[in-house]
């Protein structure tokens, strides 16, 4: 079992803002961090935005398939594994360095779900349901372990539809499954396509509103810190 974090998502984030206004020498001093794990949480939110910084409460499915690719895709990255793995969603540098070692083995397989985490598993979805799903997680700050156990879906599946939606500029109709020979969904008109956009833009905006009352929370919990420092300090005469 993993060592329980000793400071909250919250905190976390208060912290890399002290490090913006104090230094990180000084943050590190007072808090007793060192600069390695200061860094790794700038990464985390700068990629996985506050759910990156939260401890994870269980272990994620991954496909074999996902592996291989994420893989293959670092073979022909320039980036450092950490940066790497933060940015495709990885907690991680361990969980990256396993699959390339196992990889290079040929021994590369699926994680088995325990079975409370077997709702994991992926699933067929319809385009509105699709498009539901990307709403929904553009609200929680792009929280894909929320997705997953709210819409019953795999982990990679969400990844996978929301990265198809910001390549596409932001295209609802990115989340269509055009593969194989289905007969095609309902087509979609300019009306259809407007309502759409209308309700991820509406899921963008009050994403950023719960950003900036979160924001406007922090600075009143420094006040707050600024205001005791102050208190306990002796007169002087």
């Amino acid at each position: 079992m993993g060592r329980k974090s000793k400071y909250s998502a919250e905190e976390k984030l208060l912290i890399l803002k002290k490090v913006l206004r104090d230094g990180t020498s000084k943050v590190m001093t007072r808090y007793n961090i060192g600069k390695d794990t200061i860094r790794r949480w700038r990464l985390l939110y700068k990629y996985q935005g506050l759910p990156g910084l939260q401890p994870g409460h269980h272990n994620q499915s991954y496909s074999r398939e996902f592996k291989h690719s994420l893989v293959k895709q670092y073979r022909q990255s320039t980036e450092s594994m950490e940066l790497f793995a933060i940015k495709h969603g990885l907690r991680s540098v361990e969980q990256l360095s396993q699959w390339i070692i196992k990889y290079n083995e040929s021994n590369l397989k699926a994680y088995t779900p325990r079975k409370r985490d077997s709702k994991m598993n992926g699933r067929k979805t319809s385009f509105e349901e699709r498009l539901t799903i990307i709403e929904e997680l553009i609200k929680h700050d792009v929280n894909y372990n929320w997705a997953v156990e709210k819409y019953h879906v795999s982990y990679q599946q969400v990844y996978g539809w929301y990265q198809k939606y910001l390549k596409s500029g932001n295209d609802p109709e990115s989340l269509r499954d055009r593969r194989g020979k289905a007969k095609p969904e309902k087509e979609w008109t300019e009306v259809d396509r407007l309502k759409a956009e209308n309700r991820l833009l509406k899921a963008q905006l009050q994403n950023q509103e719960m950003e900036i009352a979160f924001a406007k929370k922090l600075v009143e919990i420094r006040n707050r810190e600024v205001n005791k420092d102050s208190s306990s300090r002796p007169f002087k005469n």
